[in-house]
């Protein structure tokens, strides 16, 4: 099924993110965005801090070497 595409969330120019790593890790979209199938309309529903994203790291035991989601001297 495809959707249209209109960006909800953004990160900071600094914040490199992947989606192919997430789901090769099989981290569910809920995760990261909340129920996307269930809404009309979406909104931003889930923190996306980097506190947030250390949590999840750390409960997933992924890594949280800096440099894995930001490129240092910028």
């Amino acid at each position: 099924m495809k959707f249209p595409s209109q960006r909800i969330y953004r990160l900071a120019d600094y914040v490199y993110f992947s989606h192919a790593r997430h789901g090769a890790a099989k981290i569910d979209c809920a995760r990261c965005h909340g129920p996307v199938y269930e809404r009309a309309t979406l909104t931003k529903e889930v923190d996306h801090s980097m506190k947030a994203c250390l949590d999840c790291h750390k409960q997933n035991k992924a890594t949280v070497v800096c440099t894995a989601c930001h490129e240092l001297g910028q």
